[in-house]
């Protein structure tokens, strides 16, 4: 009972500073609210850029950042209490969500015209995780996707096949070595790549049924499990870390580690490379692919204005800008806009990768109770690598759970 009114009072404190601040609706009519998940740095810089927004238009913009810990909860108290800002940026299902809570604006209801031109433009994986059945209430803001990082001087070719990861592994693991998995270790993001590579997925293609207790599904867990037994650690150890001594000289991690690993492993600079995800059964050599989202909240009272700013930062140009300042912060994303990738001021080689993988990528399923269920997801996972239970039997219990879920949200 404590429990429960403390956490009332939280969020009772935080709907009154909500109200007091002004948020969106009660801002002058002549401002644009925006909540940026991440960091003060990069609210700071989306404001600069927004100047030449001001004088394009008489919109000025206030983006307030917020914290990827407490972002939700304050955007779900925001929602109650009728004090949301005009424009948020999010995690990429969080779209969804709020948008089934009446809380957010279809983008391709309001704005068919102008979303269609820009889905054209947008790595096709990240508007897929956006959408439910015609209905889009945020549009990718930026992307992180897996990749293959490993030291070219100790492995000089990467592996490009399931086999041939397998081979390398037993290989490094004779020298005491081994590959990491910085990304999603022992969960969902993490199996997620070799279920897709194997030709599996987690709905069927309409997502009304829970599609785990396939052939498919339980190769990719056996496959999953085996890469644990031939060397990937169950515990945690940074990428910078492992890389820099070697022990590591392979991982699986997300794209944003390029600034960190060149910031945190210094002296192994030019010794490490990155490469696409090896290819399954399937052929497809498909990664998971992560960002944030932004849409326009139901409330705002200048949903028009709104709408031309993210026009705005979809801009090629203004893209290339926001990449350029993320490697300069903790915010190292990639711009979701495959137009501004043309003159994007990256080394050619990684270029070449991270445009190539983005292009075989895949988002979290569209589905309102994914979130849910990815716990059922990660009992399966840690039951065969920890407890040796069998992929066949607890993809099922997975499957069963998440179709339970599936129907207690229609």
């Amino acid at each position: 009972m404590l429990s429960k009114l403390r956490e009332l009072a939280a969020i009772t404190a935080m709907l009154m500073t909500l109200l007091v601040s002004g948020c969106g609706t009660d801002a002058n009519r002549n401002e644009i609210v925006m909540w940026l998940v991440g960091s003060e740095s990069q609210a700071r810089f989306i404001v600069d850029l927004s100047e030449k927004f001001t004088e394009e238009t008489g919109f000025k913009v206030i983006c307030q950042a917020i914290s990827w810990g407490n972002a939700h909860s304050k955007y779900l108290t925001s929602i109650a209490g009728g004090v949301s800002p005009d424009i948020g940026t999010m995690g990429l299902t969080w779209g969804m969500e709020f948008g089934d809570l009446g809380a957010m604006m279809d983008l391709n209801k309001a704005f068919p015209g102008d979303v269609d031109a820009i889905g054209k433009k947008m790595f096709p994986s990240m508007l897929k995780s956006t959408k439910i059945g015609d209905s889009i209430y945020g549009l990718p803001f930026d992307l992180s996707e897996q990749i293959i990082y490993y030291r070219k001087d100790m492995i000089p070719t990467p592996p490009g096949t399931w086999g041939e990861l397998l081979a390398l592994l037993k290989e490094l693991k004779t020298q005491g070595r081994g590959m990491l998995i910085d990304w999603g270790s022992l969960e969902w993001i993490g199996f997620s790549p070799f279920l897709w590579q194997a030709g599996g997925d987690y709905y069927n293609e309409d997502m009304t049924k829970a599609d785990l207790d396939t052939p498919e599904a339980e190769e990719a867990l056996k496959f999953f499990a085996a890469l644990y037994k031939e060397g990937v650690p169950k515990t945690s150890v940074p990428l910078e870390q492992g890389m820099r001594t070697g022990d590591y000289p392979l991982a699986i991690s997300g794209s944003w580690k390029i600034v960190s690993l060149n910031a945190g492993a210094p002296e192994i600079k030019n010794k490490w490379a990155i490469s696409k995800l090896p290819a399954g059964p399937s052929g497809k050599r498909t990664a998971f692919i992560g960002g944030r989202v932004m849409g326009i909240f139901s409330r705002s009272d200048k949903k028009t204005g709104a709408w031309e700013f993210i026009k705005f930062l979809f801009r090629p140009e203004n893209q290339q800008k926001i990449y350029m300042n993320s490697l300069e912060t903790e915010d190292s994303y990639l711009p979701p806009n495959m137009d501004s990738w043309k003159n994007l001021d990256m080394d050619k080689e990684l270029k070449n990768v991270l445009e190539s993988q983005a292009r075989d990528a895949q988002g979290p399923p569209p589905v309102l109770s994914w979130d849910a269920g990815t716990r059922f997801v990660d009992r399966a996972v840690q039951m065969v690598i920890f407890k040796n239970a069998d992929p066949k039997e607890e993809l099922k219990k997975a499957s069963q759970a998440m179709q339970r879920e599936l129907d207690a949200g229609r």
